[in-house]
């Protein structure tokens, strides 16, 4: 039992790798972006230049980021940048496990059962990877 769980959560990760940042833009073509936090990522929120805030997700967390665009600006390195209307959803290794999701789950559906949400209308998003020192 405990092979068929870890081998269940091996291959849902490998759903949501891609490239070197280890993100992967939604290939259905909704311009979501999934990310594998194998290192720690901060998205920093703004309006019209004013800082909103600042969140940190720690290593392991799962996100999945979107825009009302739909085509993520990625700058490179883990960063992304998103505008407008913007939907973010974060799950946990353990939510993860917990949803004991099938071999070949889409992303999207995964991530539609995060516990955290979080959105807004007019903003500025920048999804970044922490650099380890």
């Amino acid at each position: 039992m405990k092979t068929m769980l870890l081998g269940a959560l091996v291959a849902t990760l490998v759903v949501f790798s891609g490239d070197r940042s280890l993100a992967q833009i939604d290939a259905a073509g909704r311009g979501t972006v999934f990310i594998s936090a194998q290192s720690a990522y901060t998205v920093t929120v703004m309006r019209n230049g004013g800082l909103l805030g600042t969140f940190s997700f720690p290593k392991g967390t799962q996100l999945s980021v979107v825009d009302e665009h739909k085509h993520p600006t990625h700058l490179g390195d883990g960063r992304f940048e998103f505008h407008g209307t913007f939907e973010l959803r974060a799950l946990t290794a353990q939510d993860l496990a917990a949803q004991h999701p099938a071999n070949g789950t889409p992303g999207a559906e995964i991530m539609s059962h995060a516990p955290v949400v979080l959105t807004g209308r007019g903003v500025d998003v920048l999804v970044e990877k922490v650099t380890e020192q």
